[in-house]
């Protein structure tokens, strides 16, 4: 297999990358000494798990304010695509499946008498969703590609 040449003009190594991941590390190590402070018995801990945790989307959002993101031209047909439109479809009826099967699980909750914690039901509401709609998506996909 044959690796692709690279574009003409491309530079491999970029200030502006360097720059947004120099910014994004110094976020990320601001939120998480912020988060250690909170809590000064473990603070290397909590720093290093905090600044790990919050670099990955440090480095994206510095990526979009002072890297190379700020100049990415925005698809002015994004509307017309036909990946928009069945995501659109997808979650139109997803939405109708979860309101669906929310007032199924609060009527079967309320019959059979379960006491569940509130956030294990939101979970499994979310997760339903994001399955039902990735699946619905995969579909439509499938049947009008």
């Amino acid at each position: 297999m044959t690796a692709t040449p690279p574009a003409a003009g491309a530079r491999p190594f970029s200030r502006d990358l360097v720059r947004a991941w120099v910014v994004g590390l110094l976020v990320a190590g601001a939120l998480g000494a912020a988060a250690g402070l909170a809590r000064p018995e473990d603070f290397w801990l909590v720093f290093g798990v905090f600044t790990a945790c919050c670099l990955g989307p440090c480095i994206g959002l510095a990526w979009l304010v002072v890297g190379p993101g700020r100049r990415v031209q925005i698809d002015a047909r994004a509307q017309e695509n036909v990946e928009t439109r069945w995501v659109e479809k997808a979650a139109s009826g997803a939405l109708f499946d979860v309101l669906a099967a929310a007032g199924l699980l609060a009527a079967a909750m309320s019959i059979l008498g379960l006491d569940v914690p509130g956030d294990v039901v939101l979970l499994g509401i979310w997760g339903f969703a994001l399955v039902d709609g990735g699946l619905r998506f995969a579909v439509l996909r499938h049947r009008e590609a």
